[in-house]
């Protein structure tokens, strides 16, 4: 569906056009239409499937811009996701000047945000653990909300912010609207829309629509201590573009960009051990490009959104399906093809096939010349992913296992092919 062809504003048509939105993503054709009729809405969507502007739009539409209170709250489980939400809200009403959009997160000077709160603002997009902080030092008032949105909600309750949540939920008028995004529908996300919606509209987008029809997805075996040395020659591949690499640990977020950096690839850390102005500091410096890789923690990358990002890295394999298409989420947007590649010990593959079943995905084995692959491999089962793409590189030749990065011709690398968008 095209936006032109749904019931929004003029002023609304004018901000997606210069923002060159055209045809509705499956979550925006479904959630606008209810969410302006003030239904109650569960909607389960990944991460990249365009919910920002699925409740965006109807917050910006619903938005009585002659009433200076606060009207629409949205929670975000990071500063980052709540400062991108905001840029979004904020370029959906270009045209509507009268609408005010604040953002309060911490790791910020509480005295800015009460300024900014002075200016009255109809939409506050927040961390909870920022806005209950306001509502204790009673700088917000939510007697007039209407809406709240709670952004990747999963998320939230996995940070351990469920009793702010509860708080904030009871603290606004009980017939208010109110919408919960998550990727996942846990027994505890269940029970809060038991808790805080009535009849809600269900929507969920099935595992085929969650981001991967977008990305080309690999997975590489390797021998234990052969990470580094793999992940050196992607990077090295993809040094004119932005790459994002996950890790499990701060530590290894630390000591893997440390590495890469000796090795002159431009890369920096993101974890919840910076400090904030740390953290701000190294987004400024990935969005402006003067930094290529970010070598980041789960939590740290959340509301990561830089365009032009062609690259997924799972250094350590995640956890589960949701956190793999959270992962590769940060690629693939906006009609460009992305890349995501997945290193895999021989005791992980279990945990890979399981990956593979519960999203759908389409992973495909590969193999890069130079980095020894794990061994004693599974013969080829139907539906287990075994044959291996056209353009992979298979070497016989064994080099020694070593953590240590050497000097290395890395003429020989080969990778998929870029099939990037034409039009880009």
């Amino acid at each position: 569906m095209k936006f032109q062809e749904q019931k929004l504003s003029e002023k609304m048509q004018r901000a997606l056009a210069k923002l060159s939105f055209q045809e509705a993503t499956p979550v925006q054709e479904q959630a606008i239409g209810p969410m302006l009729q003030k239904r109650d809405l569960l909607v389960q969507s990944p991460t990249g499937s365009g919910k920002t502007a699925a409740f965006g739009i109807p917050i910006i539409e619903g938005t009585d811009f002659r009433n200076r209170s606060i009207q629409t709250i949205v929670l975000s489980p990071t500063r980052e996701l709540a400062l991108q939400t905001t840029k979004v809200l904020q370029d959906l009403a270009l045209y509507m000047h009268s609408i005010r959009v604040v953002s309060l997160y911490g790791g910020e000077p509480i005295g800015k945000q009460i300024t900014a709160l002075r200016k009255n603002p109809q939409i506050i997009v927040a961390t909870p653990g920022r806005l209950m902080d306001h509502i204790q030092r009673r700088t917000v008032s939510l007697n007039n909300v209407t809406c709240v949105v709670m952004d990747e909600a999963d998320r939230m309750l996995d940070m351990g912010f469920r009793d702010d949540m509860d708080t904030i939920l009871k603290s606004v008028p009980k017939t208010r609207q109110t919408v919960l995004f998550s990727a996942t529908l846990s027994p505890e996300i269940l029970q809060i829309c038991e808790n805080y919606q009535t009849d809600p509209v269900t929507i969920k987008l099935s595992n085929d629509v969650r981001t991967v029809d977008s990305v080309e997805q690999f997975y590489i075996e390797v021998a234990k201590g052969s990470k580094d040395k793999l992940a050196e020659k992607l990077l090295r591949d993809r040094q004119d573009e932005q790459s994002l690499v996950f890790v499990g640990t701060k530590n290894m977020a630390d000591t893997l960009s440390e590495q890469l950096k000796y090795k002159g690839i431009k890369a920096e850390a993101l974890h919840g051990g910076l400090r904030q102005v740390q953290r701000d500091r190294v987004m400024s410096r990935f969005r402006k490009g003067d930094i290529k890789v970010l070598v980041a923690t789960d939590v740290a990358a959340r509301g990561i959104d830089v365009s032009g990002m062609g690259t997924v890295i799972n250094y350590d394999i995640p956890q589960s399906g949701d956190d793999y298409v959270h992962r590769i989420g940060r690629t693939g947007r906006a009609s460009a093809v992305g890349e995501a590649y997945t290193f895999v010990y021989a005791k992980e593959r279990a945990l890979l096939s399981q990956i593979i079943k519960d999203t759908g995905a389409p992973i495909k084995p590969m193999t890069v010349e130079g980095v020894p692959k794990a061994e004693s491999a599974p013969a080829a089962k139907p539906g287990s992913f075994q044959k291996r793409p056209k353009n992979a590189v298979n070497s016989s030749k064994k080099r020694p296992q070593s953590r240590t990065f050497r000097p290395t011709d890395f003429s020989a690398v080969k990778t998929p092919s870029r099939r990037r968008n034409p039009s880009k």
